[in-house]
């Protein structure tokens, strides 16, 4: 196989800005269609980037031969849309978060792992050369044994969760379509609002780069007069006995600096990687440290590299850098943050299935 046949399920924003644009200029990829349940929103993706064929069923994309496909949905469709892929013996990138119960987001794994199949999820930062060297570091015990992650993560999506994606249209730009007003807003399509839309992200990375799991979360989360989340302050131990705090709020305006990043602590140094700001050092307790050269601003979120990358993995090029088993943690965490918050208790991660 010399090029990977591939589809996209969802035309809305993020697949319209990011996905489809990465794939129809990969000269490893041939993007042969693109699903929408609107119709209108399949074509008009396919009339910009000129792609052949428009379904208004992903069943019917996945009829049509691909080898994988690409999930941008509003997030209670993910698990769904990921299933029958799967069971269709198609290679899938799941849009995060990767779906909205723990349960469902670890049957997709066993599907993968049964079928033979790749599973990721669309994190981007994973995809930065900070992520590997953190990843690196970590795992290999420079840092000595993991005993705190301390995260920060926070960002300008308050009018999405308002229902008002119009306020970032000139933001964002929206070459096709902007999201739907509910895709955010409403707790039906959404889920939560800043942790399911937002602190996967950063949660997506810390798990990668310590490959721990969460065993017990304690939520607390704020959503004014919102229907969804706006504020998040999360407290978690993992399954190695580390402690870690995450906070997260989606209230930033576009004007205005973001701080997103972690520090990770262990028995013998420290690592602290600022992913806003594409820096990444580490010191160690014997005095020496490492630092790594600063990313440019247009490598710190590679949002057109995820769709590429599923593309390397079924071409055997590349290693999986998002995989379903981290989305799977991820997702038991935000559950287990969201009932935390709703009931004041800690909440264990067996609990959940």
């Amino acid at each position: 196989m010399t090029k990977a046949r591939m589809g996209v399920i969802g035309a809305g924003w993020w697949a319209t800005q990011h996905h489809i644009p990465s794939l129809k200029t990969y000269e490893k990829a041939d993007l042969v269609g693109v699903a929408d349940v609107k119709p209108e929103k399949a074509q008009a993706a396919a009339d910009y980037y000129d792609v052949r064929n428009t379904y208004d069923d992903h069943r019917g994309l996945l009829a049509a031969g691909v080898d994988g496909v690409v999930i941008a949905v509003q997030h209670a469709y993910h698990y769904e849309a990921a299933r029958d892929a799967l069971d269709a013996g198609v290679h899938v990138l799941v849009e995060k978060p990767m779906t909205l119960t723990a349960a469902d987001a670890w049957d997709l794994v066993e599907r993968a792992q049964r079928n033979g199949l790749h599973l990721m999820v669309g994190y981007t930062c994973q995809f930065t050369r900070h992520a590997q060297a953190a990843r690196e570091i970590v795992q290999s015990g420079k840092i000595g044994d993991l005993q705190m992650v301390s995260g920060i993560f926070t960002s300008w999506v308050e009018s999405y969760l308002r229902g008002r994606p119009q306020d970032y249209a000139a933001a964002f730009g929206f070459p096709v379509t902007g999201p739907e007003p509910n895709s955010y807003s409403d707790p039906k399509m959404a889920g939560g609002g800043q942790g399911h839309l937002q602190v996967t992200h950063p949660l997506g990375m810390a798990l990668w780069v310590t490959d721990r799991r969460a065993v017990e979360v304690f939520a607390f989360m704020e959503k004014y007069d919102l229907a969804v989340d706006l504020v998040n302050a999360f407290s978690f131990r993992l399954d190695n006995g580390a402690l870690g705090t995450m906070a997260s709020t989606g209230a930033m305006r576009p004007d205005q600096r973001l701080d997103q990043g972690f520090v990770y602590t262990g028995s013998n140094g420290v690592l602290r990687q600022d992913m806003a700001g594409g820096r990444l050092e580490a010191q160690y307790n014997d005095g020496t440290s490492e630092e790594f050269p600063d990313l440019l601003e247009e490598e710190r979120n590679p949002s057109r590299l995820p769709a590429r990358g599923l593309v390397d993995v079924i071409l055997g090029e590349s290693e999986n850098r998002a995989p379903g088993d981290v989305g799977a943690r991820v997702v038991e965490f935000l559950e287990a943050g969201y009932r935390s918050a709703a009931s004041g208790q800690a909440v264990r991660i067996d609990s959940l299935l």
